[in-house]
């Protein structure tokens, strides 16, 4: 019996983009994608218990505090893409990608989230990842600007893809220029 390797797909954004690289299979997504969903209900729960229910709604889930003022959405959804598109793009070209596939990546991976927390904490909150935006969400019933962390994530993702697919990729995943 061959073990079974989930590929540690932690992020929706990720699994979308490393589908359309040829990654993963489709029938996998679904599982996949309710999985993370569960996951970050799961993680939102968990530091609900740790903290009381009254900072832990004052936090609204930590990413949401940043986005008070309405003239700071655009800077964070930009921020949202493009962060999560230089993570997508470690993840597709550490182990999606035939000729540049390491051993490092969960590392690398790592180390641009942390860059991305750094630079852009201020700017989004840096959640980079619907899933993990969703448990605090659902918990404090804080939902305002959500969109956000569904859109910027998934766009960045595609992006990444996308650059991928054109430019970046090998020859059996790049769609031009082979």
């Amino acid at each position: 019996m061959v073990p079974f390797f989930s590929g540690s797909h932690f992020n929706p954004a990720f699994t979308i983009a490393v589908l359309l690289c040829g990654g993963i299979e489709l029938k996998m997504v679904a599982l996949y994608l309710i999985s993370q969903l569960t996951g970050g209900l799961l993680g939102a729960v968990m530091a609900n218990g740790m903290t009381s229910n009254e900072k832990y709604a004052q936090a609204q889930g930590a990413a949401f505090t940043v986005l008070q003022a309405d003239e700071l959405i655009m800077k964070a959804l930009f921020g949202e893409i493009a962060m999560t598109c230089l993570v997508t793009m470690v993840v597709l070209l550490g182990a999606v990608k035939a000729k540049s596939k390491s051993p490092l990546v969960p590392f690398l991976v790592g180390c641009t989230v942390i860059i991305n927390i750094l630079v852009g904490g201020d700017v989004s909150g840096t959640c980079l990842n619907p899933a993990r935006a969703l448990g605090p969400a659902v918990l404090t019933n804080y939902w305002t600007h959500h969109w956000v962390y569904w859109v910027g994530p998934i766009t960045g993702g595609l992006i990444a893809a996308a650059l991928v697919r054109i430019l970046l990729g090998d020859n059996t995943t790049r769609l031009l220029m082979k």
